[in-house]
């Protein structure tokens, strides 16, 4: 392996990527952490432009064998050594390896090819969209589609979905009703999670056939407009006295109920 100094151009290049949603928008580069995510991303066949290992971690068995299925591909990048704490204080549980990989350019979803979708809009926290298309590519999704919120290519999500987050499409949309709209167009059923009595429960609701389930923010939930933008509102009934479920829990539920249907 080649050593870098902590203040090696392309060091400082990876901190920013690590730090800047923009600077990863602009470049179209992830920043991929640890070993588990870093073979998810090579599962999926995903471009490794640069990996970076820290001083003593390539003697590590998780590190060693994903640096030895990087051996094997063609035109990847040789390792760079950086000193010991530097991928911990740039990306936090780094493991000792970090990856900077091209981000993938998914197509829109369509019925034809994928029969369920999982819409997230202004899921703030990244640990909540990581659990979340973690659950969504265990379910069976085929897509996930992200407005507003975390960026779900961003570190700290990738992390959490312990590389699944490449193995299904996942896209960004600017606006939550016009992203329900293509969909209900394109021939999904938009179904919303709500927090109301009065909507129907999630395990009598119409969930087969092309699907498209809408999850919200922490706190607020869904906005009106995005609600009246769907097919159908959808609630699940809880009987003692917490007022709702954390949105990763109810998202996951919802995600395998449609696989239940099947």
């Amino acid at each position: 392996m080649r050593p870098l100094s902590a203040r090696n151009p392309r060091v400082q290049r990876l901190a920013r990527l690590a730090r800047r949603r923009e600077e990863r928008i602009r470049e179209r580069a992830l920043v991929v952490e640890g070993p588990t995510a870093i073979g998810g991303a090579l599962d999926a066949a995903i471009v490794v432009q640069e990996i970076y290992v820290e001083d003593g971690a390539a003697d590590r068995p998780p590190v060693a064998a994903v640096l030895a299925r990087l051996a094997t591909v063609d035109g990847a990048p040789h390792p760079w050594e950086v000193p010991a704490g530097v991928l911990e204080r740039i990306a936090g549980a780094a493991q000792g390896v970090v990856a900077i990989v091209e981000e993938p350019a998914p197509d829109w979803p369509t019925p034809d090819r994928c029969r369920f979708v999982l819409v997230l809009v202004d899921v703030a926290d990244p640990g909540n969209v990581g659990t979340l298309v973690r659950a969504a590519v265990a379910s069976g999704a085929g897509a996930v589609i992200v407005v507003g919120g975390a960026d779900p290519m961003g570190p700290k999500v990738l992390r959490t979905a312990a590389g699944t987050a490449f193995l299904v499409p996942v896209l960004r949309a600017a606006d939550a009703v016009a992203a329900l709209t293509r969909l209900r167009t394109d021939g999904y059923r938009t179904v919303a999670a709500v927090l109301d009595p009065t909507a129907e429960a999630y395990d009598s609701i119409a969930l087969d056939g092309p699907v498209a389930v809408v999850v919200g923010n922490e706190a607020h939930g869904l906005d009106a407009q995005v609600v009246d933008a769907a097919d159908a509102r959808t609630t699940i009934a809880m009987a003692g006295p917490a007022e709702s479920l954390n949105v990763a829990m109810a998202g996951t539920l919802l995600c395998f109920e449609v696989l239940r249907r099947g």
